[in-house]
């Protein structure tokens, strides 16, 4: 249960760990506007999860969707995103709420603070979007990753973050078409799977929401005595990596890993 309306597993702000990254970041833009700076995936963690420092420009964010296959969590260094979710749960990939197979669901919004972590297990109708007009930061964690090839398949490789290509529309199809195959049902507009908005979720924050498994999971990848700042982001820095400095270089280097 995600939903917390008394307000009674609401915690203080959580200080999320340095992780320590992989040689070779990946930075992708996403077919929502996202700017992923994905710094551990699952050929170093074992599957395990997946983590990325995320920039999200105004009006950008994931139309609704459900994960069947991960849980995530969601930090907000300094807030300022909405984040969103269903009370309802929808186990069955081939049931899904729009309309048709199933009803539509309500959902609940929460205007996130500095500090601000919230767990999103799977099956829930979820999402998030910046409705400010500056861009905002957040991590993410995925476990287990099955999430960065299917960002990798449908988003755009980014060579240059100063100058980033146009979300094309192909991108934006293949972030719908493709997602089954990843264990998502991804809606193609905001209300698909939407019957009403309300801004009245609370959700468990910081160490109630999952928080010491979240830590426990990071383990030996944490920088020692070193944290993630809410006020001086000390991220990854935002650079191509010279072995990703082309599309199929990339895209050689993943097919390996996946094989080895």
């Amino acid at each position: 249960m995600i939903f917390s309306s008394n307000g009674a597993n609401v915690t203080s702000q959580f200080t999320f760990p340095d992780v320590k990254s992989d040689p070779y970041p990946v930075l992708v833009q996403g077919p929502a506007g996202e700017l992923f700076n994905f710094t551990k995936i699952g050929y170093s963690t074992n599957n395990t999860f997946a983590l990325a420092y995320a920039t999200l420009p105004p009006n950008a964010g994931p139309f609704p969707h459900i994960h069947h296959y991960t849980n995530e969590w969601f930090y907000f260094p300094k807030g300022g995103i909405v984040i969103f979710s269903s009370n309802q749960t929808y186990p069955n990939e081939n049931q899904i709420p729009n309309g048709v197979q199933l009803p539509k669901t309500s959902m609940h919004r929460y205007h996130t603070k500095p500090g601000d972590l919230i767990f999103g297990p799977s099956f829930y109708v979820h999402g998030f979007l910046n409705e400010e007009n500056v861009s905002h930061s957040l991590i993410l964690v995925w476990t287990p990753d099955v999430i960065s090839e299917y960002f990798f398949q449908v988003g755009q490789i980014v060579t240059d973050p100063n100058n980033l290509p146009p979300i094309a529309d192909i991108n934006k199809r293949l972030l719908v078409s493709e997602a089954p195959k990843y264990g998502i049902n991804q809606s193609s507009y905001w209300d698909e799977y939407v019957e009403s908005w309300d801004d009245d979720w609370q959700p468990p924050l910081g160490m109630n929401a999952h928080g010491q498994e979240l830590l426990n999971m990071l383990g030996s990848t944490v920088v020692q005595n070193v944290t993630y700042q809410t006020t001086t982001s000390h991220a990854p820095s935002i650079k191509a990596s010279p072995v990703f400095s082309c599309p199929m270089a990339f895209m050689i280097v993943h097919v390996l890993c996946i094989l080895f």
